[in-house]
């Protein structure tokens, strides 16, 4: 958008020329308009084309297929469906179709995109801005981020370059790049939509994701912009589209972006292990709710609560102590759980973090090293301990998941699981890590019956019906 000052200036220009030119003679006039040609095509030429010619090739199409099984009692449609129905299910297989955008971040192939874009599918290809089109291999995927790293195996790259997401300026320029509404064919060059950072560190909950920290802009985020660039005036990606707040499902104005910071260090572990591995603390929390502030006479003082603290544990070693409030991290609030979660799991192995808690009503800072991640889970109540595979590991399985490594004899479990099972899914959550198994049990009922997906020498099985208290 050019500004209204360098308007006037533009329109003082040609009124001067303009009056020049009639006291001019003919050739004295030709070389006044061919100034103010070229004057006008510098003009065009401003800053926001600038940024997105540069950031533009490295924005790609995203394209999937996704085989899922649907039950009918007919092999035919409408209207002949009536008279063709069978007094039984039949099991039939479809194909769906997802599309969004990627952005490459490495020119040796790696592509980062939405985890909400690529979850599920069984085929995925990357469509470049020149036309060329590659199979993508998902290298890791992470759930409560919405982030994934696919690679591909393709010539003459054009890398994007990162900006700073932590030192954005609330009413800078925002520009974001994608494919909006997309489809293969036709023009792979991914389109634009300007706007302003309108705030940033919101958080917004959609479906059963929490996203926090994100960047809210005004420039349009329609559907199948989904893991495209937001840029700014100097085509550096600031962050990747991820969300739009809409009742109608079209852009309203109002859009969200995964911080490019984040991304990064997403994509760091993504690229080491395959997910998200998070480090091993040896403590657990509880949301502080008002009645528990009140009992704790905190006032409005909002964190999370600790409710245990392993011994010899970094946490046991930090100085924390059951019934401490953790308040900030690193001096990042903490006032739920969620935003506890999003600040611990990225804590670095051999990182220490400055943990401000409320102990007896005072204030008490403790310094939190850690020493190592957590790669095993004993998951209570079940009997058995699952294993977080690193990527070569999970090489040789054909699904994402966490691997059984111990199952106790009075577990439930005892008859159904092996070692060296891979549990995949709980009832219709995918479990590609421990945290996505955490949070799945976390998400269940009392007396809820449960279906466990898992593998074994290639095979998925399945067990209906279990129900644990």
């Amino acid at each position: 958008m050019i500004k209204p000052h360098y308007i006037c200036y533009l329109l003082n220009k040609i009124l001067v020329v303009l009056l020049s030119l009639s006291q001019l003679g003919p050739t004295e006039a030709s070389q006044s308009k061919s100034e103010l040609q070229t004057d006008l095509a510098i003009s065009r030429r401003n800053a926001l084309v600038r940024a997105v010619e540069k950031a533009s090739p490295a924005v790609v199409n995203i394209s999937t297929i996704k085989t899922q099984q649907v039950r009918t009692r007919s092999l035919f449609g409408d209207p002949w469906a009536p008279l063709f129905d069978f007094p039984f299910e039949i099991p039939q297989w479809r194909e769906l179709h997802g599309l969004g955008s990627g952005v490459i971040i490495d020119n040796s192939g790696y592509v980062i995109t939405n985890q909400h874009v690529i979850d599920g599918a069984d085929e995925t290809r990357v469509i470049l801005s020149d036309g060329r089109e590659f199979e993508a291999t998902v290298v890791g995927e992470d759930y409560l981020s919405d982030l994934a790293l696919l690679e591909i195996e393709a010539p003459k790259l054009t890398q994007i370059e990162f900006g700073d997401s932590d030192n954005l300026l609330v009413g800078e320029w925002a520009i974001a790049i994608g494919h909006p509404f997309a489809v293969t064919g036709g023009d792979p060059r991914p389109t634009v939509t300007i706007g302003v950072v309108s705030a940033t560190n919101r958080a917004i909950k959609i479906d059963d994701r929490l996203y926090q920290r994100l960047i809210q802009t005004d420039a349009s985020i329609n559907p199948g912009n989904s893991g495209g660039a937001l840029v700014d005036m100097y085509g550096k990606l600031i962050g990747i589209n991820a969300a739009i707040h809409s009742t109608s499902r079209g852009s309203q104005g109002v859009g969200f972006a995964i911080p490019v910071n984040t991304a990064a260090r997403i994509v760091e572990l993504l690229a080491s292990f395959g997910s998200v591995v998070p480090p091993y603390l040896g403590i657990e929390t509880q949301a502080l709710t008002p009645e528990l502030a009140e009992k704790l006479k905190l006032g409005n003082r909002m964190g999370v609560l600790v409710t245990s603290v392993e011994k010899g544990s970094p946490a046991k070693n930090a100085g924390i102590k059951r019934s401490d409030v953790i308040e900030a991290i690193n001096g990042q609030p903490t006032p739920n759980l969620s935003a506890f979660n999003s600040i611990t799991r990225l804590l670095e192995k051999s990182q220490t973090a400055t943990v401000q808690l409320i102990r007896d009503r005072n204030r008490v800072d403790v310094t939190l090293s850690i020493r190592e991640l957590q790669w095993s889970y004993k998951v209570p109540g079940w009997g058995i301990t699952i294993e977080q595979l690193d990527r070569e590991a999970a090489k040789k399985y054909q699904q994402r998941g966490v691997l059984v490594t111990k199952i106790e004899r009075r577990s439930a479990l005892a008859e159904l699981l092996e070692k060296k099972d891979l549990i995949y899914s709980i009832n219709n959550s995918r479990v590609g890590s421990i945290e996505d198994f955490k949070r799945s049990i976390n998400q269940l009922q009392r007396q809820q019956r449960v279906t466990l997906y898992f593998e074994r020498d290639g095979e998925r099985l399945r067990s209906r019906n279990l129900i644990f208290q």
